[in-house]
């Protein structure tokens, strides 16, 4: 999961790279909520600032990441 703010100027790469990854990886996905329509999820992750990227609902990640930063969380 990604959570963006549309007024973000750094959630476009977050959301770039996931979605790239996701499409050469059938076992990744990558779905994006804007939080101004999805308040449950700030409240749920404790989301103080965005880009978030949630990883199988127990690892949150924030601020802009390219390919190369999401394969180095992937593979940690």
């Amino acid at each position: 999961k990604i959570a963006v703010s549309l007024s973000c100027t750094m959630c476009p790469d977050l959301v770039a790279a996931a979605q790239r990854i996701a499409a050469d990886n059938e076992n990744v996905t990558a779905d994006v909520y804007d939080l101004q329509y999805y308040p449950s999820l700030k409240e749920k992750y404790n989301i103080m600032s965005v880009p978030c990227l949630i990883i199988n609902d127990d690892e949150v990640h924030f601020g802009k990441k390219s390919v190369p930063d999401l394969l180095d969380i992937f593979q940690a």
